[in-house]
This record gives structure tokens, sequence and C-alpha cells, in this order.
């Protein structure tokens, strides 16, 4: 899909180099010393006191400048402080980072009130690693926050201001109903400007975003930038839908939100027990393209098709292997890899699903105990011989597998493989290394070829058909 990035939180010190604006924020001292303060000409603007709000349509859409003063007090600015490593300038043998202290990052994103006590939802990535936590209001008021909850896995993260109370709250709607050409705006502090509004459409819903991740984001228009992590994705009628999470490296007008709906989900644990207890089955997966479905004999695209199984994990324990494609999960059929995803992130640990999946044409039954969820981590690397490939690739030995160097245009490989994949299996039995890759293509001659192979981290299945 392209490279995607969270539209990760700006760094404050670019407001130094640019002239106050209205509502600018104000890096307050948490524990270390802050940035200058720049001080607004003017209050954020907002309803004003005694001033009825504008009457909705029948519909419950009101016009955009009324819209805009009814939700923008219950957005708000994260602003945060890492501790990032010293630099290694002037080291020694003695001192290896060259004797300095840790260094300060200071950095912004975005959140909006959910409860008037003081509870603000933003993204986990702009949070996770925070030492120090300060939120500011729409009317430039500011309190140190703590984290109630984190799920990293959704990338969600629950705030309390400290001593705050009687705040505005943002309406929460449903992501269920929406459709593409619905009309949205978002509302966050991109680059540390201040609250800024930016409108668009929704492009597309249920996206997956990168070949790792199995879930349904909404895409839009609205500009989303840098400082816009955890800022709210507003419909017409002023209800959260969505929270900005991702903007697509490459391209413009390409940005992602988090559906509301999955997050209300978490929403009373986070808040109860500050974390999300998940089953883990110890799986990877992908989507079963046209492709990948000749080659594995289905009679369509359908279920979860599995990348990896971790060793020792409960799939494993199961008899689950790489290439089987699950079925159903508890009497459910699996349109798409992300239904499986889905269904997993509502089991508990301990519990029990039973799936049917195919291997080698025939459906088989399993019943999985999951372990509570936890993660992996990439493979690596080691230089290699090349050797020459069928394929119209040049490859070297891997940890695992065969790595991709070279790849020659108008090839079998060409639109298929990337330089720097790694291939792990071959038609269901592992590679290992380059010289062996080379010699089971050419034994293959001209059949269809399915290739498991580690990109950027994740692994995935591809299937390049006879030619």
């Amino acid at each position: 899909m392209g490279r995607l990035r969270a539209a990760a939180s700006a760094s404050v010190g670019l407001l130094g180099a640019m002239a106050p604006a209205g509502c600018e924020d104000r890096a307050a001292a948490l524990s270390h010393p802050a940035p200058p303060r720049h001080e607004a000409s003017a209050p954020c603007s907002g309803p004003r006191a005694g001033e009825p709000p504008t009457p909705p349509a029948a519909d419950g859409r009101m016009p955009l400048p009324a819209l805009v003063d009814q939700v923008r007090p219950a957005v708000v600015t994260v602003m945060t402080m890492r501790a990032s490593p010293p630099s290694d300038e002037g080291a020694t043998p003695g001192h290896p980072f060259g004797g300095g202290a840790p260094r300060v990052e200071r950095a912004i994103g975005s959140g909006f009130v959910v409860a008037a006590e003081g509870l603000v939802l933003t993204s986990d990535h702009v949070v996770g690693d925070a030492f120090g936590i300060e939120v500011q209001l729409a009317d430039e008021r500011a309190f140190k926050a703590a984290v109630v909850g984190r799920d990293p896995a959704l990338d969600v993260a629950l705030l309390r201001l400290l001593g705050a109370e009687s705040l505005r709250v943002v309406p929460l709607g449903s992501s269920a109903p929406v459709r593409p050409g619905d009309d949205v705006i978002v509302i966050g502090n991109p680059f540390g400007l201040g609250p800024t509004v930016t409108r668009g459409v929704v492009s597309a819903t249920s996206r997956p975003m990168g070949a790792a991740s199995l879930d349904g984001f909404i895409q839009t228009d609205a500009a989303i930038n840098p400082g816009n992590s955890g800022g709210p994705l507003f419909n017409a009628r002023g209800e959260v839908i969505g929270i900005a999470t991702a903007i697509h490296a490459d391209g413009r007008g390409i940005s992602f939100a988090l559906p509301i709906d999955e997050v209300l989900e978490v929403l009373p644990e986070l808040r109860a027990a500050g974390r999300v207890d998940r089953g883990r089955m110890g799986i990877s997966l992908q989507e079963v393209t046209p492709q990948l479905a000749r080659v594995l004999k289905l009679p369509g695209r359908m279920g979860a098709l599995l990348t990896e199984v971790e060793p020792e994990g409960p799939g494993a324990r199961t008899g689950l292997r790489p290439g089987d494609v699950i079925l159903s999960i508890e009497g459910r059929r699996l349109e798409h890899a992300r239904d499986l995803a889905r269904a997993l992130r509502r089991t508990r640990p301990g519990e029990e699903v039973e799936l049917t999946y195919r291997r080698d044409g025939a459906d088989r039954r399993a019943t999985v105990k999951l372990d509570r969820a936890a993660g992996g981590a990439p493979a690596r690397l080691r230089p290699g011989d090349h050797a020459e490939q069928p394929l119209g690739v040049l490859a070297s030995d891997a940890l695992e597998g065969a790595r991709i160097e070279a790849i020659a245009p108008q090839s079998a490989a060409a639109g298929n493989l990337e330089v720097g994949d790694v291939v792990l299996d071959l038609n269901g039995a592992p590679v290992r290394g380059g010289a062996e890759l080379a010699a089971r293509l050419r034994a293959a001659g001209r059949k269809d070829l399915l290739l498991r192979v580690r990109r950027n981290g994740a692994t995935l299945y591809l299937a390049i058909p006879a030619r």
C-alpha cells in the first residue's frame, strides 16, 4: 500500500522559529525547563457565554462555523517530554556517549475530552514513552496529565487531567454508518500552529494500513499532519467518528483515522483496569488475493492466510502452520483476514475458540486455547554469497531464507518481489540461502509459485503464476 507513518507528534521546537499566532501552544515546565511561552494575541474563540447555540438542521447537520464553535472547546493539545539518548560526540572508551546527559525532547499531539471530570482520549504513540504530559485546552488553560490506560495494539490511550472539572466534552458518534463521500472535519494542532480545522470527505472505509495491519481504517482527504495524531475526526453532525492516526508518506490528501467504534469497545476496560487483556493465538495473517486463491486451490478470496506461527504458541500447539487458511471462527465465516483479527480482539486469555481451516485442499477443525496477547520481533539478516535466480532476481543468504538484492525489469518477479524481501519458504518448504532458492526455482520450472516473504518486519505470501 505504500509507506505509512503516524501523524506523529510535532516538535515543539518548531514554534521558536515562527511568529506567535492565535492559540499558540504553551509548553509549561513539568520537570525540565520548557521553551519560551508564546502569548496569543487573542483567546481562542468559542461559543460566547449566554449565547444560544446555532440549531441544527432536521438531519442533525449545522453550518460548519457553528459546528466548529460547538466542538472545538473539547479538542485539546497534548504536549509530552521524552528522554532521548545522549549524543555520542566526543565519545571515548571510558565515556561511550561523550559524557553527556540524556536529552529531553518535547513533542505535540492532539486529543479530545470524553468525560467532564477530565478524561481525554488520544493516540498511544503520542504519549507511550513520555515521562511528562501536559494538556492544553482551547481556552489556553493547561493541566498536567496522567495516563489512565493504554492499548498499544489499537494505538489509543486514556489520560486524566489533574485538577480538571466541568469540562466541555465531544459527542461520540458511531463509525458503523460512515460511507465514502460523507463530509468530515478534523480539528487538532498540526506542527504546533494552534487549534486548526480542516475539511474533507471520507475517501474509503475498512482500509487496511500496511502489509502487517489487518484492521479497517477510515481514509479521508481532510488534511492530517504531524501534531494531529490523537485528534478527532468529526462527521457533519459534530460527532466523533474516528481518531486521526496516520498519513501516507508518499501522497497528499491520503490520511487515516481509527474508527471510534473500535475505541468505544475497549474504553470501559481502559478506564477500569488501565489495559486491555486479549487472547493471543501466536499467528500472523494476510488477506487472500485472487492469485493466492488460485495457487491455494480456493474457490475465491476468502479466509485468513497464516504467514507465521509462533513456535510453542497456542496455534502451533494446536498444529496450525504457515500456509493454512482459516475459514471460520466459532462457526462464523471469515470473508477477510481482518475479520479474524477483529474476532480475536474480543477474546480473553484462557478462552478456547473453534476454528475451521483449509490445508492442501482439505478442511480441518481445531480448538485453540488462547494465551495473553504479546508481540514479536522481525528477523535479523546476515551477509552471504550472491546467487543468480531464474525469476530474474539476485539473492543472498539471510539468517532465515534468501534476501532479494536486485530484480530485473520485465521479469516474473517484477511487480511481486521487492529488493530487501527475504524469501522464507517456496511452495511450503523452507528456503536456506540464495543458492538453494536458485536451485529450487530451476527445478520448479514453469509451475505456479507460492513464496512466503518477510518484508519490513511483516510476513506475507506472494503468488507468482506460471508464465
